[in-house]
């Protein structure tokens, strides 16, 4: 880039100066040399604020990627959690159809026990009073 500017820049200057004054002086060309050279050091300095504007910009894109990694890393996490939920709710559902299976069983062995027991009762009585049957 610096090339370019030297190629360019320099030769229209020093052309500019010739037609301006018919004839260019020593201080023509310096004045000229000069120009060139501080448009030379803007471009340079130009070039510098673009390679670092480039820099940052590829640190905020690698930022970026990191920051969706992470996101979905943790849409992951949050999916496997509402899974065990959902086996935990399933699992807590299931205990609770078991109990109460075991309290419907509890409840038919009390009523046959009880049923069980009037009838001995009553076959102790007919017994008692010499029935038979």
């Amino acid at each position: 880039m610096h090339s370019i500017v030297r190629i360019a820049l320099i030769p229209a200057l020093m052309t500019t100066a010739l037609w301006a004054g018919g004839c260019a002086s020593v201080k023509d060309v310096q004045a000229a040399q000069a120009a060139a050279d501080a448009a030379n050091a803007a471009a340079t300095a130009a070039a510098s604020r673009a390679d670092a504007a480039f820099n940052a910009a590829q640190a905020a894109g690698h930022q970026a990627d990191q920051a969706n990694v992470a996101a979905n890393q943790a849409e992951m996490a949050a999916g496997a959690a509402q899974q065990a939920a959902q086996t935990a709710t399933a699992s807590a559902q299931q205990a609770t159809n078991e109990v109460q299976a075991a309290e419907q069983r509890e409840a038919a062995e009390r009523a046959a026990a009880e049923e069980a027991r009037e009838q001995q009762a009553t076959r102790r009585t007919r017994l008692a009073r010499g029935e038979r049957g």
